[in-house]
């Protein structure tokens, strides 16, 4: 199904979830040792995990990560726990992720799949060996779809809750405290200071 090979995350669900809260509450955690040091994950867990936030718009830039807009809001409802907004950034994600949604379209299609069936799909249409680091991350997806209200478990199996079409605009960004503006999908990410003119969006 993919075209290419899709980076998948290289943790758990719960140590993404750190790595976000690191990367968007934090100024300085612009590289990945930075990250490591500001919170409870290791250096390597965070270089892992970049491809695939930078994939889905959280990160952006090469050798140097920074937040956007998008990653900013999602990290601040994680730091705050705050479930609802939680839901919302992660659909605003899946909206625009066209791997993500091809996800909950094949577990709409089947009516229900089991959760080793779900996260086998996901390692196969991400082109990716069903090894155990790989089978982790795949559950990372899963988990992402679930708190994001698209997937639930039911009698045993997983099932599509969603009917319709995801929209980007779904979500309001957490522009209250970072920026007067609400951004559109193409617009320039909010970063942290030490963006430089020349950085495009992540998409």
């Amino acid at each position: 199904m993919a075209e290419r090979e899709f980076r998948l995350p290289g943790s758990s669900y719960e140590e993404l979830v750190n790595i976000i809260v690191a990367y968007g509450t934090r100024d300085e955690a612009a590289r990945p040792g930075d990250v490591g040091k500001l919170d409870a994950v290791h250096q390597s867990s965070v270089s892992r995990n970049n491809g695939f936030l930078t994939e889905i718009g959280v990160l952006q830039g090469e050798s140097k990560k920074l937040i956007t807009r998008r990653g900013r809001s999602l990290a601040l409802a994680l730091a705050r726990r705050d479930r609802e907004e939680i839901r919302k950034n992660w659909r605003a994600i899946v909206a625009t992720n066209e791997f993500l949604q091809n996800v909950v379209a094949a577990v709409k299609l089947r009516e229900g799949m089991l959760y080793p069936t779900v996260q086998a799909y996901v390692a196969h249409a991400a082109g990716q060996p069903r090894n155990k680091p790989v089978m982790t991350g795949a559950g990372a997806i899963v988990e992402i779809l679930k708190t994001a209200g698209l997937l639930r478990e039911e009698a045993g199996e997983l099932v599509a809750t969603f009917d319709g079409e995801l929209k980007p605009e779904d979500v309001n960004y957490a522009v209250d405290e970072f920026s007067a503006e609400t951004p559109e999908e193409h617009e320039e990410p909010l970063v942290s200071a030490t963006v430089e003119a020349g950085d495009g969006p992540a998409v």
